[in-house]
């Protein structure tokens, strides 16, 4: 997903670290299964909440919104594993 206009990239990824710090953190106490579920609910319940309140993009419907989740989770999630992997040989 691209920073909004409104914050710059900086911020944005200080905002990223400082939700995978907080992860980080738990991860001491509690089991890394748990607080990847965590972590999406938390998304999914504040990614609801906002699109039930929009101002924005009135005539989109729920399975739009859907698909516009699913697909930039999944971007998203692929871009991370390919800059974490080892480069093949």
């Amino acid at each position: 997903m691209v920073p909004s206009q409104d914050i710059t990239e900086e911020q944005y990824f200080e905002i990223v670290d400082q939700f995978i710090s907080q992860a980080n953190e738990y991860s001491k106490r509690f089991p890394h299964g748990r607080i990847s579920g965590a972590l999406l609910f938390a998304a999914a319940r504040y990614n609801a909440f906002n699109w039930v309140n929009r101002s924005l993009l009135l005539d989109q419907s729920l399975e739009e919104a859907v698909r516009l989740f699913r697909t930039e989770y999944e971007n998203m999630f692929r871009h991370n594993v390919q800059t974490m992997m080892p480069p093949k040989s």
